[in-house]
């Protein structure tokens, strides 16, 4: 049966302060202001002055926010001066654009002008949001940041501010959510009586390999969680700081295989760029971080209704995760709105092999690698502990012609050399490819047509050798790449494609439109369960249509989308079926 949430602890929105007040950032943070001057009371002082009249930077545009897709719409049609690559987010709102629109759907102007311990400081209200989701049948939908996968009503209220103190920024958005968490029909359910032990061995073995829980509990579920919020300091177009910020990289519009907001946003340290960095080569824009990844707490299935599957399951250990990550993209000073990237992320255990380790693997185990048996997954006594992946993405930008381009390759193994990778390029790869283009009916009016393909299925290479699933992790660490029981990349997660078609009118702030989706589950442990049976139709497949409006009403915001979905197999039982899913959510914002 379900092991339900611990839940004698506060929320960590909660503890966030206690937790950095030992952290090395607000040590240096508190030794840098709040300590009186020393004897070199000149330098300080001067140091003091450059940091509180360096530039102020704005709030960044959230994640999956209107604002956002706004802000990268206004660049593909060549408006304002934002030279952001938009592989990198969120997105740092501060251009000189003084007519643009996106200023007031970001953040309030400046309330309570004071100084702070010397420094010019000042308050943004940022915007309120109250969003209402529903699922009639099962749960549906992905990119939901701090949603649960839930079936019937689920809310989440949003809204915060942000203080700015000369370097010092702290931005407070804490999310509350509420999910119904209504039962449903899960592979437990689906799959109870099978007597197909190639499906059951496929199904437990990604669950044995990853923390994704389709139900979590039997109850009502509520929590707090610390959303959009940071403390960091600014300082000549850089930023150094702690966040739980969700972090999306990758030029994807519907899907990005390294990092989206798929999963609630985790505790991390990051360092990074806020605008491009320009240089006699281009311009640059970085982050790098290392934080804390949660288990759910929850068992993936109620392992007691699968007859046949008595031992299959593998319990965890009780254990956090650490991840480190990086992401480094270049726009070329030859080659205009063209913006090439990689990306890096590796995470592991913090286990005893773990706290072994040098300071420095501690902290950026990214930067210096695993082994080439990093990524076994069979053998247990060759693996180190760590899982790793990294991607190369491209991103054309294409004013004249109103449209953008993108490509994002990706590889979940090790290439063993050259040769190795010249033969078999796809082994462990995955790939998302799209663009859109908007067509200009009136001034301020357009049709915006948008398209992409993310292809995460292994490829054939893993009938010849061992091919790991994406996302999963047979060894330690085994609850996979997820957070909190929810994936951190792609949110279609392990083994899925999906096809995204989308058309819609624009006019001014507002868009009616409509979006085509064929999203395909688990390939991987699909021909794992089905291989030799001959069976070749009994594929998950959703098919969907979200028909969709953003409408600006002075201060106020509504956005609503209704969706039916058609599923074929749904949880590989031959058969079709239908669900129904409906959002609606309002933003206020301030003056």
């Amino acid at each position: 049966m379900f092991r339900e949430k611990i839940t004698n602890k506060p929320p960590f929105f909660f503890n966030i302060s206690m937790n950095m007040v030992t952290s090395p950032f607000v040590k240096f943070v508190s030794s840098k202001i709040f300590i009186p001057v020393t004897l070199k009371k000149k330098f300080f002082l001067g140091l003091a002055l450059a940091l509180i009249t360096s530039t102020s930077f704005s709030q960044t545009l959230p994640i999956g926010s209107y604002a956002e897709d706004i802000a990268r719409r206004e660049q593909i049609l060549g408006k304002g001066d934002n030279t952001a690559s938009f592989n990198i987010r969120p997105v740092n709102s501060s251009w000189n654009d003084a007519d643009s629109s996106l200023q007031n759907l970001v953040a309030s102007k400046t309330y309570a002008k004071f100084n702070l311990m010397g420094m010019p400081s000042g308050i943004q209200l940022l915007p309120f949001s109250w969003l209402n989701d529903f699922n009639a049948n099962r749960p549906y939908g992905y990119n939901n940041s701090s949603l649960y996968p839930n079936a019937g009503y689920q809310t989440m209220v949003s809204g915060g501010f942000l203080l700015k103190a000369g370097i010092l920024r702290v931005q407070v958005k804490p999310e509350f959510v509420y999910a119904q968490n209504k039962r449903f029909d899960t592979f437990a359910d689906v799959q109870a009586n099978s007597t197909s032990i190639a499906l059951l061995n496929a199904y437990y073995s990604t669950v044995n390999g990853i923390d994704a829980p389709e139900r979590f509990g039997n109850k009502s579920l509520q929590h707090l969680y610390p959303g959009q919020s940071k403390i960091t300091v600014n300082y000549k177009n850089m930023e150094l700081g702690v966040s739980t910020e969700n972090l999306w990289w990758g030029p994807g519009i519907r899907n990005s295989i390294m990092m989206s907001n798929s999963a609630p946003g985790f505790l991390h340290w990051t360092f990074n760029s806020v605008k491009p960095l320009k240089t006699i080569i281009g311009s640059f824009e970085w982050q790098i971080i290392g934080g804390n990844l949660k288990q759910s707490g929850y068992l993936p299935l109620d392992t007691s209704k699968i007859v046949n599957g008595k031992g299959m399951y593998s319990p965890k250990p009780d254990i956090t995760r650490y991840i480190s990550a990086y992401t480094v993209n270049w726009q070329p000073k030859w080659l205009k709105g063209l913006y090439l990237g990689i990306t890096g992320y590796d995470y592991m255990d913090k286990d005893s092999l773990y706290n072994t380790r040098s300071a420095i693997h501690k902290l950026v185990p990214v930067l210096i690698g695993s082994s080439l048996a990093a990524n076994n997954v069979l053998n247990s006594t060759r693996g180190d502990g760590q899982d790793f992946a990294f991607a190369f993405n491209i991103r054309q930008l294409l004013p004249l012609y109103n449209a953008e381009l993108y490509f994002e390759w990706a590889r979940n193994d090790r290439t063993g050399s050259l040769n190795d990778f010249v033969q078999e390029p796809a082994h462990s790869a995955a790939y998302t490819f799209g663009g859109r283009k908007l067509f200009e009916l009136a001034k301020g009016s357009y049709i915006q047509i948008k398209g992409e393909i993310t292809q995460l299925q292994r490829s054939s290479t893993f009938l010849l050798r061992d091919e790991p699933t994406w996302y999963e992790h047979l060894i330690n660490a085994r609850d996979g790449y997820t957070n909190d029981g929810r994936y951190v990349g792609a949110g279609i997660g392990p083994g899925s494609n999906s096809f995204m078609f989308d058309i819609s009118y624009l006019k001014g702030l507002n868009s009616f439109g409509m979006t085509f989706e064929r999203e395909l589950h688990n390939n991987d442990l699909y021909y794992t369960a089905f291989s030799g049976t001959g069976n070749f139709n009994s594929h998950w497949v959703d098919v969907s249509n979200t028909f969709y409006t953003n409408v600006k009403l002075k201060r106020y915001l509504v956005s609503a989308e209704v969706t039916p979905v058609y599923s074929l197999n749904y949880q590989y039982r031959h058969g079709n079926s239908f669900n129904l899913h409906a959002r609606v959510s309002l933003t206020y914002y301030f003056d």
